[in-house]
């Protein structure tokens, strides 16, 4: 005697999972906008650069004559540009103005010869300040821009680390294992 089972009690709809194909799809499409959605303040940040790109351009061109760096972190120089214009409400004219100075092949001598003649001396010195301490402002309210990416450590790279509370400088995990042969052991 064969014993029949019940149709309901059977469920073809299911995928052994527990779930159907229809609730695996809608999570799936969940997921998907949940992850598109969390990067628009990425993309925001990203299209506000890209929109002040002429003139953080500028900042770039000018920050390159006066520090004598021609290799400047861009995305860093998107974020001293973004501090100086909060800060600043007058940023934007002066930097134009002051890049209107700028001639190609200007050392950084006669770039501030240049900004002294055109009453733009201290401002040219807070752009100064800014990539080699790697703050804005020398106030209490000042803005932490970078640290160790501060041209003042990059100078001295060679013989000096980042100063921090530990002896190899800021993330030094990130940084190889040195093997038994190496001076670094030597030296310790």
């Amino acid at each position: 005697m064969k014993r029949q089972i019940p149709a309901e009690t059977v469920s073809v709809t299911k995928n052994g999972t527990g779930s159907t194909r229809r609730e695996f799809l809608f999570a799936t499409l969940g997921l998907t906008l949940t992850g598109a959605v969390a990067t628009l303040p990425g993309r925001a940040f990203a299209a506000s650069v890209l929109s002040a790109s002429d003139a953080v351009k500028e900042f770039i061109s000018i920050s390159q004559a006066i520090t004598e760096h021609k290799h400047l972190d861009t995305v860093l120089a998107a974020r001293f540009f973004q501090a100086f214009s909060q800060r600043d409400a007058q940023f934007g004219p002066r930097l134009t103005q002051l890049a209107r100075l700028l001639q190609p092949g200007m050392s950084a001598q006669q770039l501030l010869d240049q900004a002294d003649n055109a009453g733009l001396h201290d401002f040219l010195y807070q752009i100064v300040t800014a990539w080699y301490t790697g703050t804005v402002g020398n106030d209490y309210h000042g803005t932490l821009v970078a640290y160790k990416q501060a041209l003042m450590y990059q100078t001295v790279s060679d013989g000096l680390i980042v100063p921090t509370y530990c002896g190899n400088g800021p993330i030094w995990w990130t940084a190889p294992i040195p093997d038994e042969h190496s001076s670094l052991i030597d030296s310790l």
